[in-house]
């Protein structure tokens, strides 16, 4: 789900007012397509429904939803995310937004046409996407096994099998290795799978046609349009000091956006990172996570439904 703009906006540039709570409610999440969606009221009205998205530079409002509330969406160039073609971008202000008890003022957010992620994804609804603008002062707290998410002033003392992993970036990138290469990863709640690797680094290290594979197969939708790629079973993957086996990965077969990036190995989508309760500690740059109750799953490819 991630994006990247271009054109008239080169980073990210958000003036946000919060509220804070007395203390820290967790709010409750459902999977859909295996991405968390939140319930959210935006200038006092709602709920919308909004993907938490650690893949987000900011906060994103779909088109249909800006015009439900009547803002106004200013042109700001293009953006690009998962799918290979550009598509057009507005930005707009809201008068606040609210994820349970915390509330957040005068918030500039983006304006996409999330439209063909919602239908063909089949979201019922699908109004917006909370990014880090919202998340950077926080350590976001992801309770897997309860179904909730706290933002938290100051993280909480994690269990003893906890680890702690440091990262980089507004998008947290973290050390990882794959299948023996060691690389960086995107760490992305936006992303559907549980390991996408990034065309270049897949062709590198030659991923292509190593194992028994689904080849070239639309693996879901993003921004810019579908999202295609070869799909087979990776023996290990180390990430926040573990080693997981059997993950089901894709390696990208896209021409453009995101994930032809050659910065970075790979994306640790929610499909591997559901399998750990997670706090995103973004003042001090901290992953801490420890296993779920989906830590043994066995993982599976999930097909995007059939239009």
């Amino acid at each position: 789900m991630r994006f990247r703009l271009t054109l008239f906006v080169v980073a990210v540039f958000v003036f946000v007012h919060a509220r804070p709570a007395s203390a820290a409610t967790p709010v409750p999440f459902t999977l859909v397509d295996n991405r968390m969606v939140i319930q959210c009221t935006i200038d006092g009205k709602g709920p919308f429904s909004m993907i938490v998205d650690t893949g987000s530079p900011d906060v994103t409002i779909d088109s249909q939803t800006a015009t439900t509330l009547a803002l106004r969406v200013r042109n700001a160039g293009s953006a690009t995310g998962a799918g290979n073609k550009a598509v057009q971008m507005g930005s707009a202000q809201l008068a606040s937004l609210a994820i349970g008890a915390q509330s957040f003022d005068r918030l500039d957010v983006s304006v996409l046409d999330l439209s063909e992620i919602r239908t063909k994804l089949h979201f019922s609804r699908l109004d917006g996407i909370v990014g880090y603008s919202i998340m950077k002062r926080f350590a976001v707290v992801v309770d897997v096994d309860a179904g909730t998410i706290a933002l938290e002033i100051e993280p909480p003392a994690p269990p003893s099998p906890a680890t702690s992993t440091s990262f980089t970036g507004v998008i947290p990138v973290v050390p990882a290795t794959i299948d023996g290469v060691a690389t960086t990863v995107i760490i992305d709640t936006g992303d559907r799978s549980s390991l996408t690797l990034f065309g270049p680094f897949a062709s590198a290290h030659r991923f292509y046609g190593r194992y028994p594979s689904q080849q070239n197969i639309i693996t879901g939708y993003g921004l810019g349009g579908p999202v295609h790629g070869d799909v087979f079973t990776l023996p290990s993957l180390d990430i926040f000091g573990r080693k997981l086996a059997a993950i089901v990965t894709r390696a990208s077969r896209q021409t453009g956006g995101v994930f032809t990036s050659t910065q970075q190995g790979g994306s640790i989508g929610e499909g591997v990172l559901k399998r750990f309760n997670i706090v995103y500690d973004y003042p001090h740059r901290q992953i801490i996570a420890w296993p779920s109750k989906y830590y043994s799953v066995p993982d599976r490819f999930i097909a995007p439904p059939k239009t």
